[in-house]
């Protein structure tokens, strides 16, 4: 498939005829010309940024880019799985989850894309190998595809599967950043700057350079609840090495680079920020204790994290204003997913004084491309005794992958489901969709306003995931409820679905849309935004937004 933009002739010849009846009119009735289309994109990903958390930590350069940019009071992600390892890929091509090759934290390779056919697969553990040939199966173009036409394309994300999902399969003008293993200099262990295809050389990984960051770092995570998932280097987090800082200012420090080196020459830069998802999930996003932490370190938490990405937000918009390249840049900001705080009583999973353990209470199963989690929590345990887990995936969702999908094997796994706890209601795959299989537990949700969002949004967003590589079961969780970490993703809860989408910059109003944009609207919008013909039929809608007059 070619997967270069295609201009279709009635549209050039059109234009045309535009261009010359504009010139046939004269000075004095034409009026000051229309600003012209931006021909370069930056998108920010602020990863776990939920609406609620911008105003809780009231984050000012986010607020002011909603304010003076075209924001969307009613967006929403509108898919599920809402994780990181999904939502990035959603951004860049446009696509659904059941369209776009992988739904969620889980993986059925169906086709044998990756092995043989059936193997199951852990998903953020996919690097390029494994995140390439499935982007290229499914078919669909990425924005890269298009952009790289006219100028170089740059994804900066100190997660690799995330970078990976923005870049989509790239090209030779095409540069992904994140990170590796590293050296050890003067006796201290580095993560270093790696990609496919390979960072400028500018972004060194020698000895001295500023693009490594320390590792064998826990600061104040190597305890409840943060030892779930802790920092123990600054791939996500800052750190306390002022000349090797790490994670969103690293990121962005990157992004900063490429903009200085490359002058005019680059037509899209894709960046993703961690820090704010990675506070979340180790003290519980909205519900961090913040200084009634022992040992209290306000570098791991949410509201240095939040302060952090909003400083790095205002420095990506003052370097485009201060190149005087604003107004031919279409700025995206958004976010991954937003962040479920589980309320006292509703976290389900279990801890050992152990780092990472918090993968356990994620993971149950024996995937192609890691160990064997065998050791589930104790609420998923009635689920794990039927023996008929293939692999599941638990966050504020439950999504289960059988081993035997007969009709009688599925119906007893879904009755078990219905029993665990803060479980909403159960879901079958059949097709294209999901049916729900038991009733609605109403009496689970604590307000009027979870109740119409479930009425409202639930089939919608389950359904997004209905692909033979997704999940056979699916179990909604309350709000406030999560299975794994403190903070986490995943599933319908407003929470973790209303996130920022925001367009600012290249021309643009401050005119809001009262649309109900979603994540797959994004690269739509952008091309439609660019003048870019598509050459693929996404299944996001293409806005028109609203320009600033001259």
């Amino acid at each position: 498939m070619d997967r270069r933009r295609v201009l279709v002739p009635l549209t050039t010849a059109l234009l045309a005829f535009a261009a010359a009846a504009t010139g046939a009119q004269s000075e004095a009735t034409a009026g000051p010309p229309p600003p012209s289309r931006p021909d370069k994109v930056v998108i920010i990903v602020v990863d776990a940024l939920s609406k609620e958390i911008v105003d809780k930590y009231d984050m000012q350069n986010v607020q002011a880019l909603m304010a003076d940019g075209v924001d969307t009071p009613r967006s929403y992600l509108g898919h599920t799985g809402s994780v990181t390892v999904v939502t990035h890929n959603v951004i860049t091509s446009g696509m659904l989850p059941k369209h776009m090759g992988w739904t969620n934290e889980g993986y059925r390779d169906v086709d044998g894309v990756l092995g043989a056919p059936g193997g199951l697969y852990l998903t953020s553990n996919f690097g390029y190998d494994q995140m390439a040939p499935l982007q290229e199966h499914a078919g669909y173009p990425h924005l890269s595809d298009y952009l790289d036409d006219t100028g170089k394309v740059f994804t900066v994300s100190p997660k690799g599967y995330a970078a990976y999902g923005l870049a989509g399969p790239g090209s030779e003008n095409t540069s992904v950043t994140t990170f590796t293993s590293g050296p050890t200099c003067d006796g201290i262990r580095y993560r270093m700057p790696t990609g496919v295809p390979a960072p400028p050389a500018y972004i060194s990984s020698a000895c001295g350079s500023r693009y490594l960051v320390e590792r064998d770092k826990g600061y104040d995570t190597l305890q409840f609840p943060a030892q779930l998932y802790p920092a123990t280097d600054d791939r996500y987090v800052v750190g306390d090495e002022p000349a090797h800082q790490g994670g969103d200012v690293w990121a962005t420090d990157a992004v900063l680079d490429i903009m200085d080196h490359e002058g005019d020459g680059w037509s899209g830069i894709f960046v993703s920020l961690p820090g704010v998802d990675k506070a979340a999930h180790m003290w519980g996003g909205v519900n961090d204790p913040e200084g009634a932490t022992p040992n209290y370190d306000p570098m791991t938490h949410m509201e240095f994290a939040t302060a952090t990405a909003d400083a790095q937000v205002g420095r990506i918009m003052d370097a485009l204003e201060e190149s005087g390249q604003l107004d031919s840049t279409l700025v995206v900001l958004t976010a991954d997913h937003g962040s479920v705080a589980a309320d006292e009583g509703h976290w389900h999973g279990d801890f050992e004084p152990e780092n990472d353990y918090g993968f356990f209470n994620w993971y149950y199963g024996d995937p192609e491309n890691d160990i064997f989690y065998n050791r589930p929590q104790e609420a998923l345990q009635p689920l794990v005794d039927t023996g008929n887990v293939g692999f599941s995936y638990s966050d504020s969702s439950l999504n289960v992958w059988l081993t035997d999908q007969s009709p009688a094997a599925t119906r007893e796994a879904a009755a078990v489901m219905r029993t665990l706890p803060d479980v909403t209601a159960v879901w079958h795959r059949n097709g294209d969709h999901f049916d729900r299989v038991t009733p609605v537990r109403w009496k689970l949700m604590r307000s009027p306003g979870e109740k119409a969002w479930f009425s409202r949004k639930a089939q919608e967003l389950v359904d997004t995931q209905a692909a033979d590589y997704g999940p056979d079961l699916v179990a909604t969780l309350r709000d406030d409820t999560t299975y794994s970490v403190l903070g986490d993703h995943g599933g319908i809860q407003r929470s973790t679905q209303q996130i920022p989408i925001v367009f600012a910059g290249g021309g643009l109003s401050s005119k809001d849309l009262r649309a109900e944009v979603r994540s797959i609207d994004i690269m739509p919008t952008v091309l439609r935004t660019l003048g870019i013909e598509p050459t693929y039929d996404m299944d996001g809608k293409a806005y028109w937004l609203p320009r600033a007059k001259r």
